[in-house]
């Protein structure tokens, strides 16, 4: 008679390079650590423990080694453009939260109270 065979639920294996591209996507993505963990299908403490093993140990005060000079320009560049970006929608929506909050002098036409 065969014994049946045992299931052991494991997580699944993840190969290193899969686990530096996760945790190279949540730092460059800018979302959070739970967004990208639920987007790759892992669980958070994985990608935080992935990070934490993934660097090497620094001594305090000292800064990280600093990427080439065309990267951090290019990433100066795209910080720029995303705080124009941000700038703006910020002033749309002062304004419209000044219209908005104004009171109605003559009331909205089509109105009838």
């Amino acid at each position: 008679m065969k014994e049946p065979k045992k299931t052991e639920m494991k997580s699944p294996r993840h190969d290193e390079v899969f686990r530096r591209q996760a945790v190279r996507m949540w730092k460059q993505s800018g979302k959070s650590a739970e967004l990208t963990a639920r987007e790759l299908g892992i669980s958070v403490f994985q990608l935080y423990d992935w990070n934490r093993t993934g660097e090497p140990p620094r001594a305090a005060g000292l800064a990280a080694p600093s990427d080439s000079k065309e990267a951090l320009q290019a990433d100066n560049e795209r910080l720029r453009q995303e705080l124009a970006r941000i700038t703006e929608q910020r002033d749309i929506l002062k304004k419209a939260a000044g219209i908005l909050s104004e009171p109605s002098h003559s009331g909205m036409p089509g109105l009838k109270r």
